[in-house]
């Protein structure tokens, strides 16, 4: 059996010798050319124009974070191991000389740099809930964001990026709104995956938590169904999926973080779906091919390429 390594290292290859993707010299990091941007621009419009669509707030961030608000989504907690920040230089002409002769003489000029209070973008929904932080919410709202993030997970997996972008709906509002709008996702997740010629699997998931309670943390994720993934067996059907994008109830997490209470003074529930761009669109040339004329038909017209043949 071919070893799922290999078959990465593959469909790398395969895909740079296309002349889809450009590799970079750091794992994890990868440049896209203009076919792959056409079919990953038809794969966002396909999520802009899926369910939910009715009183939706499409609103773009800039991909980082201020360092209280990073704090309080709780993700320094529970995946420290993902996480990324920003340091800048403050310093003056002589601070300046200093790391100019650190960085010549091949040592660490890094250590000239002090914190931002920056951190980088890990899921776009961070992104909302500040919106309404200390706030009562007199009925629910549901916004779609999307942004570049950052995962601090290097691999030669080209359907596991360092940087990479993603295109979520969120829904903040009562229990039973948050719940609905995950149900949803559930169905027109794979809806929408499976109209572009994909084979995908709804999966009980759970988060990577880190720690010593990371196992007792993920077992009660799935034990309460929070989390499904729609995954495609891009490597094979021996190997195990990848996910191409989720669903997740998140409870009252945000809400108690951020002090957000619905209109009965209660704690606010929120819910995602949200699609990993790249992925699905690596996903769709593993699956058809890398010339992407030859892909069926109705997948083509789904993504809107034949109108810019």
């Amino acid at each position: 059996m071919t070893s799922r390594h290999d078959r990465e290292l593959a469909l790398r290859r395969d895909l740079v010798e296309a002349g889809h993707m450009v590799e970079l010299p750091l794992r994890g990091l990868s440049a896209f050319t203009g076919t792959f941007e056409d079919v990953l621009a038809g794969v966002e419009r396909l999520v802009h124009e899926m369910q939910p669509t009715e009183d939706v707030t499409v609103i773009s961030f800039p991909p980082l974070l201020t360092q209280p608000v990073f704090e309080k989504t709780g993700y320094l907690d529970s995946f420290p191991q993902l996480i990324g920040s920003v340091d800048v230089f403050t310093g003056d002409t002589k601070a300046h000389k200093a790391m100019v002769v650190d960085k010549n003489a091949g040592e660490d000029w890094t250590t000239h740099l002090v914190p931002a209070r920056l951190d980088l973008l890990s899921a776009p929904c961070h992104q909302t809930y500040p919106l309404h932080a200390g706030s009562r919410l007199e009925r629910g709202v549901t916004y779609e964001t999307g942004n570049r993030c950052f995962r601090h997970e290097p691999s030669d997996d080209p359907m596991r990026l360092v940087s990479f972008r993603m295109r979520e709906k969120v829904c903040i509002g009562t229990p039973e709104q948050a719940q609905a709008h995950r149900e949803i996702g559930r169905r027109v997740g794979p809806e929408l995956l499976t109209s572009i010629g994909l084979q995908i699997e709804e999966v009980p998931a759970n988060d990577p938590f880190f720690g010593r309670a990371a196992k007792i943390f993920a077992a009660g994720q799935l034990d309460a169904g929070l989390k499904v993934e729609f995954e495609c067996k891009v490597y094979g059907e021996e190997h195990s999926g990848t996910a191409l994008g989720s669903s997740n109830y998140h409870n009252d997490h945000f809400g108690l973080d951020f002090d957000i209470t619905t209109a009965d003074g209660q704690l606010a529930h929120s819910s995602c779906i949200g699609f990993g761009l790249e992925r699905v669109t690596v996903a769709l040339f593993a699956t058809h091919g890398m010339d992407v004329p030859s892909w069926p038909t109705e997948v083509r017209a789904r993504l809107g390429l034949d109108a810019q043949a």
